[in-house]
C-alpha cells in the first residue's frame, strides 16, 4: 500500500507541475532504439518482441529529451500492460518524417497487440484519473497529453480488438 500511494503522489505532483521543456535536437531513431533496450528485460519476461522501423535518415526531433523519456515509458509501460493480459505479443515503433500543414514533423507511432482500449474509456482516454488498470493512478495520459501539447504536437489514439497504436507527432528542430 505504500508504495501504491507513494506512485499516487509523484503522479499527482508530476501532473500538478507546470512544464518548461528545455528543447534541443533530439535524434529519433537513437532515442527510440535506447529507450526500447532499456525495456527488453521486461518484455523478455512478457513473453513480448519488440519491433522498431525508422527511415534511413534520422529525423532530429525538437524535444526536452527527460519529458519525451517520460512520454514514451508510460506508452511502452501501458503497452507491456495490455499485453499481460494477452500472455505476450508484439510492441513496433515506427519513426517517420511526415508533412502537417506545410510543416514538417516526426511521428512516432506505438503500437501494442494487445486486447484494445475498452469503448467507454476511449472518449476520456487523456483526462486525468481515467484508468483501466486496478493498480493505475489515471494520470499517466493525461501527463502524456501535456507533454506532447508543451512540445506543440499532437497525440492521438487508434484502438481495435486486438491493439492499440499511439502516434505521437512533434516538430522538427529547426536550429534555433
Amino acid at each position: 500500500d505504500c508504495s501504491r500511494i507513494d506512485h499516487l503522489m509523484e503522479s499527482v505532483l508530476i501532473f500538478a507541475r507546470s512544464m518548461e521543456p528545455k528543447l534541443e535536437p533530439v535524434d529519433v531513431n537513437v532515442f527510440m532504439r535506447r529507450l526500447l533496450d532499456r525495456w527488453r528485460p521486461a518484455m523478455m519476461r512478457g513473453n513480448i518482441t519488440s519491433v522498431i522501423q525508422v527511415p534511413e535518415t534520422s529525423p532530429i526531433g525538437s524535444g526536452d529529451p527527460r519529458l519525451l523519456d517520460r512520454l514514451f515509458t508510460n506508452l511502452i509501460n501501458n503497452a507491456i500492460d495490455a499485453m499481460k493480459i494477452t500472455n505476450g505479443g508484439t510492441i513496433a515503433v515506427k519513426v517517420e518524417l511526415v508533412q502537417q500543414k506545410n510543416h514538417d514533423q516526426v511521428e512516432i507511432s506505438i503500437s501494442d497487440t494487445g486486447p484494445g482500449i475498452p469503448d467507454e474509456v476511449r472518449p476520456r482516454l487523456f483526462e486525468p484519473f481515467v484508468t483501466t488498470k486496478s493498480t493505475g493512478t489515471g494520470l499517466g495520459l493525461s501527463i502524456c497529453k501535456r507533454i506532447v501539447t508543451v512540445h506543440k504536437g499532437t497525440i492521438t489514439v487508434d484502438t481495435f480488438p486486438g491493439g492499440t497504436v499511439f502516434h505521437v507527432l512533434l516538430p522538427i528542430f529547426d536550429g534555433v
